[in-house]
């Protein structure tokens, strides 16, 4: 069904600095409201269940991680199909696009359940767990598994609800599972004393009510696309699959990544160097959340006008973003060159220790990843929403993993411990060429 008198979108006639303001600024604060999140739940955890605890946690990451990569390339690619679907006023697009993302992670959902309802004790030991941390990685993963299917389908409601034009609406049900979540936690593991399996279920739970709430937008048949309206396509289950898998790769390279430059940092200088490098990361991540909200924020948009013919438009916005994320990736490098001593102070009380100033050494080199990580993130982002999957997938794969794994090999032999925080500069200073020329070719194209 071509619908071409369906009346012309906001997203192709509001001005560029209004639609980041509607879209990317409430994608910012959702991430960060999870990047708080998630330290505040390592805090309950830590504090009132315990240290061992919080290794049961680390140890069930990893397939906490397999299956968000898959919610993220599935809702990723689905986001950028439907909205080039409803840009181009190709509404069977649309919403095949959708009904098909849903019922691809329904299945998947119900099946990893399954397994690892069956089989979670064997997970948990591959994974590497002893006697002392099984107890707890087993707990936690009883609590969390029966709400694999509501935890998978909110992710993909929220992407939805941004290409449905929804984008604070989102925000707000994303803010309700992140809060929920946070005092749930409190209340099932001080009150109830439900130890490890409390934060679990509490996660569960609060994802599970912001999912229901948000289903009452994409299920809605007074809606111009739904849920269940379309049909099961698989050509475009694969299509979009296809097109967000550079989502799902840089999630996995990035905890290879850690693990290998965890493994580099302990054979140089031991557990002091990994805790210097948690602290560098921490504050890496937090840095990138901005980025990464920006990016999912305007994908939708870039699709839409993309479908739209808004060809022209499409190249402004990126211009418009990149501009925005330099101005960004300059002032979080000089606040990191001016404060990182200070930002390092919150992580430990001894400044005058080995860790910390190894800490801050560390990040003075690391600050300079910022002046080019947010032009990588934004082109990856920008060739999922073209559908330019190939070149996305090239981006993701070199700044996530190739050039620093080459990296790690060298500069370390060179540089010593410099070498560690250095390979990652160059690792995307070395991509953001690549990708700026790679973006002149898409531009051409279009």
């Amino acid at each position: 069904m071509n619908n071409e008198n369906i009346e012309q979108s906001p997203l192709v006639t509001l001005p560029i600095w209004q639609l980041f303001m509607n879209y990317a600024v409430p994608s910012v604060i959702t991430v960060l409201f999870f990047g708080v999140q998630n330290i505040i739940d390592g805090l309950i955890v830590s504090h009132y269940v315990g240290e061992y605890a919080l290794g049961g946690v680390n140890i069930i990451m990893p397939l906490y991680s397999v299956i968000m990569v898959i919610a993220l390339i599935v809702g990723i690619g689905s986001q950028a199909l439907v909205s080039q679907g409803l840009g181009e006023k190709n509404l069977t697009k649309a919403q095949n696009g959708m009904s098909s993302g849903f019922w691809a992670l329904v299945v998947v959902s119900l099946i990893g359940t399954s397994v690892l309802w069956l089989f979670g004790d064997v997970f948990v030991r591959l994974l590497g767990a002893d006697e002392t941390l099984m107890s707890y990685s087993l707990d936690y993963l009883k609590g969390l598994a029966p709400f694999i299917l509501p935890i998978t389908l909110c992710f993909y409601n929220d992407a939805m609800l941004k290409s449905m034009g929804y984008p604070k609406s989102s925000m707000v049900i994303m803010l309700i599972a992140v809060l929920l979540n946070i005092a749930l936690s409190l209340y099932f593991v001080i009150e109830l004393k439900l130890g490890i399996m409390g934060t679990s279920i509490a996660t569960g739970l609060a994802f599970t009510i912001s999912m229901l709430i948000s289903s009452t937008i994409t299920f809605s048949n007074k809606r111009e696309i739904s849920m269940l309206k379309g049909r099961f396509d698989y050509r475009l289950l694969a299509q979009s699959s296809y097109n967000g898998l550079s989502e799902g790769v840089t999630e996995l390279a990035a905890a290879i990544t850690i693990l290998v430059i965890n493994l580099t940092v302990v054979k140089m200088i031991g557990a002091t160097g990994v805790s210097a490098f948690t602290a560098i990361s921490y504050i890496e991540f937090t840095g990138i959340l901005i980025f990464l909200g920006i990016s999912d924020g305007l994908i939708p948009v870039l699709s839409y006008n993309y479908g739209a013919n808004q060809k022209d438009r499409v190249k402004r916005i990126l211009y418009f973003v990149a501009i925005i994320n330099s101005v960004i990736g300059v002032t979080v490098f000089a606040v990191l060159q001016i404060f990182g001593r200070e930002i390092v102070h919150i992580f430990f009380d001894d400044m005058n220790g080995e860790v910390a100033q190894l800490a801050t050494q560390g990040l003075h080199t690391y600050a300079f990843v910022f002046l080019v990580i947010g032009l990588n993130i934004l082109i990856t982002a920008y060739f999922t929403a073209l559908g330019a999957a190939k070149y996305s997938l090239i981006i993701a794969a070199l700044h996530s993993l190739v050039f620093v794994l080459i990296g790690i090999a060298i500069f370390p032999r060179i540089f010593g411990i410099d070498g560690i925080w250095l390979t990652s500069v160059v690792a995307e200073t070395l991509t953001v060429f690549i990708g700026l020329k790679l973006v002149s070719i898409v531009n051409r194209k279009i």
